[in-house]
């Protein structure tokens, strides 16, 4: 077999596995959209990712349930409004409960009939987040902080002043100080609880406020006999107590009052904390620990208890992200599995038998040179749109949208290219005559034909883009050659 012949044959092959690969590939897609392929592999991915198992019984679905149900993926799932999308909607969800009741297998999305096919890691973590009241949580573990803090620091310093008085017979001394002090301290824990301030910058107020009305007072009775004494004794231990650094709550902390029953909680915290941990009744164990482990990592990070909520949201993108990574391998494996069973059965139905492809191009030069030339033709009319593709883009969605309108392109020109084009393929009795020849054993050709159907099926589940890629490879090796064999010629 010469060169031009091999290449004539190879046209031919792949512009048949061009054709019904387009076909294949919108089967799978609207399978995919009927019985929402996506969206459930989603939803178990994720079910998985938070509880660690994916079975009908698990005694996590309710959280799952609640979780998928929240306003931030909620508003992910984004439906057509009008009589139409209503219509075909419809449909879908009716296939799906057929579906499910011939499997067995139950409604992924709970009380949802559908779900988001697609949730960026910003968007689950700040659900996950919200449904564990995380930054309600250390907001109010903060605000005790500085509620504390004040009282702490406050008590220092009236006691000194209490003594002052006793020793002055003065029981209104520094009163009008010591209520602007209150109300300063006071003003300070408010700009917090508005989240005017941070944490970190509340309790420096706070600290300079107190320092700075001890200054004064010091200046200003050091000079009185009577307070001589407990200016020299008491003041110094006063301001070494302002002076003393405040441990900040940690993410981690916060996360651990949710989680830990037995852990001790503040009087004041009591009520909101029980309330946390009443919404988290049904936590999964495995969501529990990989949270813990995150705000570890997001507390290395971080430098007071808000900057930690942000980076334990940022770990949790990353757990997400990773998850997903995995999770589209899966997808992908499983997608290719079912390409392969449509294209094995499309191959069967409508009798593409690759052996028999490949025998009658080998021995029917009019039909090679006429799949040939369809081949060419269909190369030449969709060639400008495939150019149109960026070589240096790199974004997803741009690229994606390139191929789609190319294999729009190339679905158009095999339309019109097959009207009148003989292929060597389907049920007629001229095909059947040659695939089973009289003088061969029917044990020997149909399981020749069905290993053509297999060979078709795998090759089919390759994607029409791929063969589309080589099929112009090819003819471009094929035309290139033929432009040279005159010039050898001469």
């Amino acid at each position: 077999m010469n060169l031009p012949l091999f290449l004539d044959i190879a046209t031919g092959l792949l512009f048949v596995y061009l054709i019904f690969s387009l076909l294949a590939s919108e089967i799978q897609e609207l399978l995919t959209t009927l019985l929402q392929w996506r969206a459930d592999h989603l939803k178990k991915s994720i079910e998985n990712l938070l509880t660690g198992e994916t079975t009908r019984s698990s005694p996590y679905q309710e959280f799952i349930d609640d979780f998928y149900n929240s306003p931030l993926l909620r508003s992910l799932n984004q439906e057509a409004k009008g009589i139409l999308p209503r219509f075909f909607r419809s449909i879908v969800h009716h296939v799906g409960q057929i579906y499910r009741g011939l499997t067995g297998s139950r409604n992924v999305f709970g009380r949802q009939r559908t779900g988001p096919s697609y949730i960026p890691s910003e968007t689950f973590a700040h659900a996950l987040l919200q449904r564990l009241d995380v930054a309600t949580l250390s907001q109010k573990v903060s605000e005790y902080t500085i509620s504390k803090f004040r009282q702490e620091k406050l008590s220092l310093v009236e006691e000194v002043i209490a003594d002052l008085r006793n020793s002055l017979g003065d029981d209104h001394l520094l009163e009008a100080e010591v209520k602007r002090l209150r109300e300063q301290l006071a003003e300070v824990a408010e700009n917090f609880k508005n989240r005017r301030i941070s944490l970190p910058q509340a309790l420096e107020q706070a600290t300079e406020q107190l320092q700075k009305f001890v200054e004064n007072t010091e200046e200003w009775l050091k000079n009185s006999d009577p307070c001589k004494e407990i200016v020299r004794g008491r003041l110094p231990y006063v301001k070494q107590g302002l002076a003393a650094r405040v441990l900040e709550p940690t993410i981690s902390e916060v996360l651990s009052m949710i989680f830990d029953r037995d852990r001790p909680i503040p009087p004041e915290l009591q009520e909101v904390v029980d309330q946390v941990r009443a919404a988290q009744a049904d936590l999964p164990p495995q969501l529990r620990d990989n949270l813990r482990a995150l705000a570890q990592e997001a507390e290395l990070r971080s430098q007071n208890l808000r900057d930690g909520v942000r980076h334990l949201e940022l770990e949790v993108e990353n757990w997400f992200n990773r998850s997903m990574e995995r999770a589209s391998g899966v997808y992908k494996r499983n997608a290719k599995g079912v390409a392969i069973i449509i294209g094995v059965l499309l191959a069967a139905s409508t009798n593409t038998d690759t052996f028999h492809i490949v025998d009658r191009l080998s021995r029917d030069s009019t039909l090679r040179m006429t799949i040939t030339q369809t081949a060419d033709q269909v190369i030449s009319q969709t060639a400008p749109t495939s150019n149109s593709i960026s070589p240096g883009s790199t974004d997803p969605a741009q690229l994606r949208a390139d191929l789609e309108r190319d294999l729009d392109a190339v679905k158009a020109a095999v339309d019109n290219a097959l009207r009148d084009l003989p292929l060597p393929i389907g049920w007629d009795q001229e095909n059947l005559r040659q695939q089973l020849p009289a003088n061969q054993s029917l044990f020997v050709s149909i399981p020749r034909m069905a290993l053509g159907y297999l060979v078709s099926g795998i090759a089919l589940s390759m994607g029409a883009a791929f063969w589309f890629d080589v099929l112009s490879k090819v003819m471009r090796v094929r035309n290139s050659g033929a432009a040279a064999r005159p010039n050898g010629k001469n």
